[in-house]
């Protein structure tokens, strides 16, 4: 049950860490043609938002519980967690390092990004909700590709 009610967190903290590094890496392109800044943009808000995610939580339960004693394991799985956060949030922004063209970058990013939400959307619902899995991660698709193309138009619409 402990591991459950993990998962179920790190799988919510990923929604947020990939939707903002993929609104950051593409809004990032609107700027700047140079894809390692890209890439690199878009990795600093992936490892910030890991690193909030994996350690926050561990952090405000001690603060809670006034204690300020980690155990080995509550800091073994932080870490753990924030690389494996660190690994997924940058499955969509390996197209800027590896490929020339830019529009191409950009679709493929998204797209992978989107992926990357339809299937944590599932795993999620599967773990917590009675509905329909595909439902649920479609919603959360759609919910991240409407906040990605919100953050490009205003960066768009602005620049």
């Amino acid at each position: 049950m402990e591991l459950e009610n993990k998962l179920k967190g790190i799988i919510f903290g990923l929604f947020g860490s990939i939707i903002a590094s993929l609104a950051t890496s593409l809004s990032v392109s609107l700027l700047i043609s140079d894809h390692w800044t890209i890439l690199l943009s878009g990795l600093i808000v992936g490892v910030s938002s890991s690193f909030a995610n994996s350690f926050g939580p561990l952090v405000s339960s001690a603060q809670m519980l006034n204690q300020r004693r980690y155990s080995t394991k509550d800091f073994e799985q932080s870490i753990a967690s924030s690389m494996l956060t660190f690994i997924i949030i940058s499955l969509p922004l390996v197209p800027y390092a590896l490929i020339g063209n830019l529009d191409l970058s950009r679709i493929i990013s998204i797209t992978t990004g989107l992926v990357l939400l339809f299937i944590f959307g599932v795993h999620r619902a599967q773990l917590e909700y009675d509905g329909s899995p595909l439902k649920y991660g479609l919603s959360i698709s759609i919910f991240g590709a409407m906040i990605v193309s919100l953050c490009y138009y205003l960066v768009y619409y602005f620049k």
